[in-house]
């Protein structure tokens, strides 16, 4: 498929409208957008609603001409011009805050009576016990705590710019919307969703946050400390920067004889939890010195060892790879040529259908049949999939209690009846089930008989295998092709995440499940996308962060780049791939035919920098971090009072500059002209020097009282402000799951584990409505709990499940 190419998409023939009422394309960031974007890139008719004005603040942020493309865009401040398009819309985004909404009759008890199948989705301000917050991710970011949680180039909470509410909202909102656009196909009736940047934030952060009664210590104590996994980044002879990874199997042998190191007696495993690995990592630095990193990466690629450039935002667009596969798209501007963030997601007819294409990642048509063993490198992620994955720790998670979620909802659980064969490991793969289980499907895990690859990471088996049935299975036994047959003749859902080419091998590949079974939904999450150049090379979050230019945004101007511990953009892969596999669904229930989908790591990585592209091949970023890790500028950042402690502040408009300037002066109205004059909010655009002049005096100035006075002043003239909240990674968590308002809204979930006891953490988070009464199961599944169950259900004699217990092809817990 060309990019470029006109097409239909699963949701040809409906009408969106997205309404962003009192809101800032800089507070909401993705959210705001993205889920819009996601949508008509899918075949929706996208109609954005926004007022004539438009916040000052974002006079200068470009973010929104990526996010906002295909989009028609309507300027109204008239309640009932909006109420009539969304009178005859079949979705709704709905943003802003309570006043504005439910004040111009664009809730969704306003709205049902006269468009009952309308499926509604609200982004809320955020709400916890300690109160509420307004809709910009940074004021949620420091209420939290979530500032203090990622060291930075100096000491103290930094601006943490990896987006986190924002794509967390975006996809969750996205997944709310397909869910119950699916479920209306069956029932006719519309559906009601909310959440919240707050409740983003949390859905990126589920590998980060837990907390259970007995784990073994070094399993509790990446809940409670964090990370000390090493970043295998390294400055080469050119000065650029170079990301390795060696997760895949013999990677770590290759990359030591590669850099003439000492060999690896005792191996990976051992090394990294002796303290051998991180000795090695930093001795590395003087070989990686020698050598530009172009050498580098032909040599490290050529021994068969993962390694990707350090890139800035948006920089990967020029890369041809991500034209080739529809991630990389044109646009006109007005006489100028754009080049954006295509659709990370793909979908079309499962091979045999009826095809029809549309400008996204291709998919291409596959044959093949089960034979070779599979390893960690032959997924998209791999052993040490995470830049935090400590592994020396097994998840020994039986399960020996069940409840239900109050997290989802409506008159039932929108995937009621499905059942999802999630063959997938790691992260990104067993989170997109993770968060079908939690919509209400039933979700079984096919698994190798040891466990899959991840098993040694605790804290990714409690993430993402919650809500799950497991069989432990060799499926490259010949004796066990008819349960892998049967299990996918009888499924909705196909989900994988091998490198490409493996499930053909395997027999799972997208012709094999057509052939048994053409009705299904068969989705391949992969790392580069299942076409082009590099379609068959690993990946994993580490990599991505590199690529993608998160790193760099992270770390700030000038500075060297900082990863992300809790491997944010493999979740966000996990969420992605959700809505793919949504996507298909419906199509599936319109259609009643099966649906093929495509997402991949890299598309999800794209898409935490989509507001960034091409214009005449310069490269149109927007606002991006300061040396010094504060902010975006001084309408936008945090400050350092003169006790020591930090908050944020936000000047969304030239009304609250002014309030600002006559809070400084005493209470006086501000003289014209003088200093801080310019309404000046965020750097690098047309009032760069005024806005960094404007920076300097404000620190002076905060200098003179605690954080706390001066967010106690700010508010009292109305303006925006949050005490950063310094907590320790311990005290963060604890904030998280001891929060009542949590707790109350099923943000929480707590269930017994055999081997961890009482078990907390992140529970279900998109809220459909009413919680219904066949919510999502609260448990984690060992390794092979539930394989003669299965079995049974499947139709297998009890003979023959005895046998392939006696070979050991099958393993019951």
């Amino acid at each position: 498929m060309t990019a470029g190419t006109e097409a239909a998409g699963p949701l040809a023939g409906l009408r969106v409208v997205e309404v962003a009422v009192g809101t800032s394309e800089l507070g909401l960031g993705l959210a705001g957008g993205v889920p819009g974007r996601l949508l008509a890139d899918l075949g929706a008719d996208v109609v954005r609603v926004v007022g004539q004005a438009s916040p000052e603040i974002d006079a200068e942020v470009p973010w929104g001409e990526a996010w906002h493309r295909d989009k028609r865009i309507v300027r109204t401040d008239d309640a009932e011009a909006v109420r009539t398009l969304l009178a005859e819309a079949d979705a709704a985004l709905v943003y802003g805050p309570e006043w504005l909404v439910e004040g111009r009759g664009l809730g969704h008890l306003g709205l049902r009576a006269a468009n009952p199948g309308l499926v509604y989705a609200r982004c809320r301000p955020s709400r916890t016990s300690t109160g509420t917050v307004e809709d910009y991710g940074l004021l949620v970011e420091a209420r939290s705590g979530f500032c203090a949680q990622l060291a930075g180039h100096r000491p103290g909470p930094i601006f943490v710019d990896v987006r986190a509410p924002g794509i967390g909202t975006a996809t969750l909102l996205t997944a709310s919307v397909l869910a119950l656009l699916r479920r209306r196909v069956t029932t006719g009736v519309g559906g009601w969703a909310e959440t919240s940047l707050y409740d983003g934030m949390l859905a990126t952060l589920g590998c980060m946050i837990g907390r259970s009664e007995r784990a073994r210590p070094e399993i509790e104590s990446y809940w409670e400390l964090g990370s000390t996994f090493p970043n295998f980044l390294y400055r080469c002879a050119d000065g650029e920067l170079i990301q390795v990874w060696f997760g895949g199997k013999g990677m770590y042998a290759k990359l030591i004889e590669v850099l003439g190191d000492e060999p690896s007696v005792e191996g990976y495993y051992t090394d990294q939890a002796t303290g051998k690995l991180q000795d090695r990592a930093q001795r590395w630095r003087a070989p990686f010195a020698l050598q530009p990193r172009d050498v580098w990466i032909e040599r490290l690629r050529g021994a068969g060892i993962a390694c990707e450039p350090v890139l800035g935002p948006g920089e990967a667009l020029r890369d041809p790879h991500l034209a080739e596969i529809g991630l990389a798209v044109a646009r006109d501007h007005d006489g100028r040529s754009d080049v954006m963030l295509g659709s990370p997601i793909a979908v079309g007819p499962l091979p045999g259908s009826e095809a029809w294409t549309r400008e996204s990642p291709e998919i291409p048509a596959t044959t093949g049949r089960a034979t070779p063993e599979t390893t960690p490198e032959d997924s998209t992620e791999g052993a040490a999939a995470a830049i935090g994955a400590d592994t020396t720790g097994a998840a020994d998670a039986t399960s020996t209690g069940t409840g239900t979620g109050t997290g989802t909802g409506g008159n039932a659980a929108p995937l009621r009846g499905v059942r999802v064969v999630d063959f997938s490991a790691f992260v990104a793969g067993p989170l997109a089930a993770q968060v079908l289980a939690d919509l209400g499907a039933e979700v079984i895990k096919v698994e190798p008989p040891e466990g899959e690859a991840m098993r040694a990471a605790a804290y990714a088996v409690a993430a993402c295998q919650r809500g799950k049935r497991s069989i432990a299975i060799d499926i490259t036994a010949p004796e066990a092709r008819p349960v892998v047959e049967r299990l996918i003749r009888q499924a909705d859902v196909v989900l994988h995440n091998f490198r490409v080419g493996v499930a053909e091998r395997l027999g799972i590949g997208a012709a094999d499940v057509a052939r048994l079974n053409p009705r299904a939904v068969y989705c391949h999450a992969s790392a580069f996308g299942p076409t082009g150049p590099r379609a068959r090379q690993p990946g994993n979050d580490a990599l991505m962060q590199a690529v993608t230019g998160l790193e760099q945004a992270i770390g700030g101007d000038g500075n060297e780049p900082i990863a992300a511990t809790w491997i944010p953009i493999d979740v966000t892969g996990g969420w992605v791939a959700a809505d793919g596999i949504l996507a298909g669904l419906y199509a599936q229930a319109v259609s009643g035919e099966g649906q093929q989908v495509a997402t991949s790591l890299l598309g999800a990585g794209m898409l935490l920098q989509s507001g960034s592209f091409l214009r005449d091949g310069a490269l149109v970023a927007g606002p991006a971090l300061d040396q010094a890790q504060t902010g975006y500028g001084p309408g936008y950042r945090l400050y350092q009072a003169g006790d020591g402690d930090w908050f944020a502040l936000v000047l969304p408009d030239e009304n609250s500059w002014t309030r600002l300037r006559a809070l400084l002066a005493g209470g006086e109205p501000p003289a014209a002209g003088g200093r801080l004059a310019t309404y000046a909010p965020l750097r690098g655009g047309a009032h760069d020097a005024a806005a960094r002049e404007a920076e300097t005096l404000l620190e002076k100035a905060f200098a003179g009282d605690t954080a706390a006075a001066w967010v106690a002043r700010l508010r009292a003239e109305g303006l925006l402000a949050e005490v950063v909240r310094p907590l320790s990674r311990d005290e963060f968590r604890r904030g998280v799951l001891d929060d009542p308002l949590n707790r109350q809204l099923g943000r929480v979930a707590a269930y017994e584990v055999a081997e961890w006891g009482h078990f907390e953490q992140i529970g279900p988070l998109p809220r459909l409505g009413q919680p219904p009464p066949d919510g999502p199961t609260l448990a984690l599944p060992g390794i092979g709990e539930h394989s003669v169950a299965v079995l049974s259900d499947l139709g297998f004699p009890t003979e023959d499940v005895d046998a392939l217990l006696a070979a050991k092809i099958v393993r019951q817990l």
